[in-house]
């Protein structure tokens, strides 16, 4: 347990959060409820004479939901989770300032992806000029689509649902073990999500009640063998030792509002000393893509797999060379001289899709992964194409996108060549249009 004064990691936290290797997880607790101990104290005495609500587990942060006719027992379910859910907007509504303050404070530090387990969404959306969003227990994210991560409007994504969509909420018992098995299970966290986690390397918890079993679940599910830092004073000197001893995280005795305040003064230092030293670079234009411009499209492959390429190339050139629908990038084209990761990093960046020719070579390779990872994070289109068996599934990248040729078989595996080179030219094909259909007019 450390204390703010005594703390000496603000340049490595600093250093991760320009990185975009930092995480901040926001908890219903880093406000302070006047009168009460924690925001579900705060919500459970709105709630105390509501005669939906037979019992409310203040240290779970859970309620039960009274159930007066079994043949009503959808309905009174749903009029109960309305309460609750209404009780916490005026708990929110009574510390507007607060809140306010917090995402102000959040609005400072260049970080493109904040976390929340806090169910309000209004003034997130408001102050950080982006909308705030969800995951939801009970819809697949096979089909979420994450807007691109950017610095300057963070995405703030509520892992606990929000309160304009009570249902997406976790309110009750059963509520609980439905979000436990649906984020384990077949709807887990989107992808880009899962990548930003995944690439994370520090974990700041603002607000967070550890003191429970399944926020110890929920914190092995996303910071596991990372560093994480818990800020929270409230936490009993006995629960402390109890939790890290369990746990990998380190605490420290200070208000979330105190730290987040020194680390916003402390990057704000850090940013005008490095602007002191640091020769103002251009603005970089994005060159505007029209709408019947031709799709831009970034070549993913392992080298020893030079003669698939190739192959490919020659089948895709109609859409190459005739009606000029795609332009296709490889690594093959950096000129001598140029520094070969930028020059990768400012093509992919431009690509409007990412092709992948999936075999054991590539899938062996870690800056194929680096680039296929990159690309879903960038909210491209990703087109894996099988070229031979491979273990392609064990990869989510690859695993959670339609693989061509379909049926699971590769290109290797058929008889004629050119019959699986043409099923994947339609599939191109078919893509591309998409693309350019989404494209602004």
């Amino acid at each position: 347990m450390g204390d703010i004064a005594d703390f000496e990691d603000w340049d490595l936290i600093i250093e991760d959060i320009h990185n975009q290797k930092c995480i901040v997880i926001v908890g219903p607790d880093i406000l302070e409820y006047e009168g009460f101990d924690s925001f579900f104290g705060a919500v459970s005495n709105e709630l105390k004479e509501n005669k939906y609500i037979s019992q409310s587990f203040v240290e779970e942060q859970l309620f039960q939901i009274k159930i007066s006719n079994p043949i009503r027992a959808k309905a009174e379910k749903n009029d109960g989770i309305r309460h609750i859910g209404k009780a916490m907007q005026r708990v929110i509504e009574q510390n507007q300032a607060k809140l306010d303050a917090i995402a102000l404070l959040l609005k400072k530090l260049p970080s493109e992806l904040i976390l929340s387990l806090m169910p309000e969404e209004a003034t997130f959306s408001r102050i950080l000029e982006n909308p705030v969003r969800y995951y939801h227990k009970n819809k697949t994210s096979e089909k979420e689509v994450l807007p691109q991560f950017s610095s300057e409007s963070p995405t703030m994504y509520n892992l606990l649902g929000v309160l304009s969509q009570p249902e997406s909420l976790v309110f009750t018992y059963d509520d609980l073990f439905e979000y436990i098995f649906s984020i384990l299970g077949d709807n887990r966290l989107p992808q880009a999500l899962q990548i930003a986690l995944k690439n994370a390397e520090r974990f700041i918890f603002l607000g967070v009640n550890f003191n429970k079993w399944y926020m110890h679940l929920l914190l092995k599910l996303l910071a596991s063998d990372k560093n994480v830092l818990a800020i929270d004073a409230q936490i009993p000197e006995a629960s402390r030792t109890f939790i890290m001893s369990r746990l990998s995280l380190e605490m420290m005795d200070c208000t979330p509002i105190a730290f987040l305040e020194k680390l916003a003064s402390t990057y704000e230092k850090s940013s005008k000393k490095q602007e002191e030293i640091t020769p103002q670079k251009p603005v970089e234009v994005k060159p505007v893509i029209a709408k019947n411009d031709p799709v831009r499209v970034f070549l993913s492959y392992a080298h020893v797999d030079e003669e698939f390429k190739k192959e490919l190339l020659i089948n895709l050139s109609p859409l190459i060379k005739q009606v000029k629908e795609i332009e296709i990038w490889e690594d093959r084209q950096i000129t001598a001289g140029t520094e070969w990761e930028t020059a990768i990093k400012s093509q992919l960046a431009q690509s409007e899709l990412l092709i992948c020719l999936v075999s054991k070579n590539y899938l062996n390779s870690s800056y194929c992964e680096s680039e296929i990872s990159t690309a879903i994070t960038q909210q491209k289109y990703v087109l894996p194409i099988l070229l031979k068996s491979c273990a392609w599934m064990d990869f989510p990248f690859i695993a959670t996108r339609q693989v061509v040729p379909r049926d699971n078989k590769s290109i290797a595996s058929f008889k004629d060549q050119d019959e699986a080179y043409q099923s994947v030219y339609e599939e191109v094909k078919r893509l591309v249009t998409l693309i350019k259909s989404e494209r602004a007019i």
